[in-house]
């Protein structure tokens, strides 16, 4: 594979993984406000963390499944930021909530 190809094959990954960060962002936007959202990918941004773009991504989904189960916003962004699965947080937050 030629290097143009490789750097081509690259970008387009980028692109893919910038349009499934807006995508993620734009339904938490939904879910909850706008400004929740912006403070969400500045708070998960992976230039202020050792974890990276695909990670930051995971992240998003998650904050975005937690929302959907019905999770106060800023819990979940709390949340979401623990690293765990969606399923033990959701567990947890339930028990407690009963």
């Amino acid at each position: 594979m030629s290097i143009a190809k490789i750097v081509e094959a690259m970008q387009r990954e980028a692109l893919q993984a910038r349009a499934e960060e807006q995508a993620t962002l734009q339904d938490i936007a939904k879910i909850a406000t706008v400004e929740f959202a912006e403070e969400a990918a500045g708070v998960l941004d992976p230039r202020k963390h050792a974890y990276s773009f695909e990670a930051y991504l995971i992240l998003l989904s998650n904050l975005k499944e937690l929302l959907l189960a019905g999770m106060p916003p800023e819990y979940a962004l709390d949340s979401a930021q623990t690293g765990w699965g969606t399923d033990r947080i959701l567990s947890i937050w339930r028990l407690e909530n009963e």
